[in-house]
């Protein structure tokens, strides 16, 4: 085709050929534009660390001296915690929740703030020189925004000697997420609806 007739061509469109033309060269832009944004790395937030922003949640434990306590009510406590768990576990149907990170279309990070205290380290593990526990975890996430269940995935210590604590390190973590923690910002949405949604992320005990 000649520059000639390419001319000819041009001059007989009008207003509704120029704005389709207009139409699609804007889309086009948009998805190369987004398709640059997600190849650059992502910002580092500069907001406290209570606060996290990446898929790890860590604490530090202090040693304290011990003090007395009322055995019957620690078990109690702790059978109360079990009990409860295992409720929302039942209720829970984890297929009907989404995972935003397979999402090509919008970056979505979960914020979650936890509410720790001292007695958030299991007090058997106290005792023994475990170092650093390490444990992977999936959390799911209501529409509501409210924590509903968790789920332990891996549990790591540096010392290697975790067999005998698994079950301090569950009780632990569930009684963090479930108790003490909330979603900072919104839930994951898609079309602009709340979605219940899997959010994976760590959290790292550390004795000092």
């Amino acid at each position: 085709m000649t520059v000639l007739n390419i001319n000819q061509i041009l001059e007989k469109w009008d207003l509704r050929y120029w704005t389709i033309l207009g139409v699609i060269l804007q889309i086009i832009l948009i998805f190369l534009v987004d398709f640059v944004y997600r190849l650059l790395p992502e910002k580092k937030s500069d907001i406290p660390t209570q606060i996290s922003l990446s898929t790890d949640l860590s604490f530090i434990e202090y040693q304290e001296p011990e003090l007395p306590t009322n055995v019957s009510q620690t078990k109690e406590l702790s059978e109360q915690i079990i009990e409860t768990t295992q409720k929302v576990e039942e209720k829970i149907n984890w297929n009907n929740a989404v995972d935003p990170t397979l999402d090509f279309f919008q970056r979505y990070t979960a914020k979650i703030a936890v509410n720790i205290s001292p007695d958030d380290y299991p007090e058997r593990a106290k005792r023994s020189s475990l170092g650093q526990v390490k444990v992977s975890v999936a959390v799911y996430i209501g529409a509501d925004g409210k924590i509903k269940d968790v789920k332990i995935r891996k549990i790591e210590s540096s010392s290697g000697n975790i067999d005998l604590f698994e079950a301090d390190f569950v009780q632990a973590v569930k009684k963090i997420f479930l108790q003490k923690a909330k979603l900072l910002n919104q839930p994951y949405q898609v079309n602009g609806e709340n979605k219940d949604f899997i959010w994976f992320t760590t959290v790292t005990f550390t004795l000092e």
